[in-house]
């Protein structure tokens, strides 16, 4: 599968971006997208980039596509779960060049095939824990976690095209293809931190908010959620 050359891979989503989607930190995600440099034993050193085929600085600005933030979010649930760089790295190559796809991790079929993948991975290069990780089904379930999937959108090639940050009960979704990918009422297509500007300037009255942009309070109730729940996780 080719490399797609719509919305998703468009870089739109800043680090401080995929914190307030994902949850990602900021600091950790620009780490994984570009590499750092580190001190060993009085030796300077480098690690490159892990993530983000798309991501590019444009007027000094690293920014990412749909397809890396969801890979970000993918890696940030592995390393919750335990699973070591090395893992996932050799991971990330083996189903990079196994499906010809730069982002493996962000495929729907990597739900239903990566435990076979870990398991022949994991005998290929004798390790152990991948190994386990493969043939395990709660190791596995707890890393996939059913969540994830279930708050995205895929396309008949098994592309994600739409994530839906906290559920598709919240109403707000970030769609590569409106509003540069910021998250935004689906039914009504306004950003949520647009409303929730007005909200804070405007003495927290939902019932005004509600008229200027010709919105449903409950609308503008769950703007509001969507904005203090990212706030919180960042």
């Amino acid at each position: 599968m080719p490399m797609t050359t719509d919305a998703t891979a468009t870089p739109l989503f800043t680090p401080a971006d995929a914190e307030r989607i994902v949850g990602a930190p900021a600091s950790t995600t620009r780490r994984w997208l570009e590499g750092y440099a580190f001190d060993h034993k009085g030796e300077r050193r480098t690690k490159g980039p892990r993530l983000g085929p798309s991501a590019t600085r444009i007027d000094g600005v690293l920014l990412m596509s749909f397809l890396d933030l969801v890979e970000v979010h993918m890696a940030r649930i592995m390393r919750r779960h335990g699973v070591s760089w090395p893992n996932i790295d050799r991971a990330a190559a083996f189903f990079r060049d196994a499906w010809h796809n730069p982002h493996p991790f962000a495929l729907q079929r990597f739900r239903s095939d990566s435990r076979s993948v870990f398991v022949e991975l994991g005998r290929g290069i004798g390790d152990n824990s991948l190994l386990q990780l493969g043939a395990n089904q709660f190791v596995f379930d707890a890393l996939i976690e059913q969540s994830l999937f279930d708050v995205l959108d895929f396309r008949e090639d098994g592309v994600p095209w739409r994530l839906w940050p906290r559920g598709r009960d919240a109403q707000v979704v970030v769609d590569p293809a409106r509003s540069f990918g910021e998250p935004i009422l689906d039914a009504q297509g306004v950003p949520v931190r647009m409303i929730a500007a007005a909200y804070a300037a405007n003495d927290n009255r939902i019932d005004r908010v509600a008229r200027w942009f010709d919105l449903p309070v409950e609308a503008v109730e769950a703007a509001i959620r969507y904005e203090v729940a990212a706030r919180l996780a960042a």
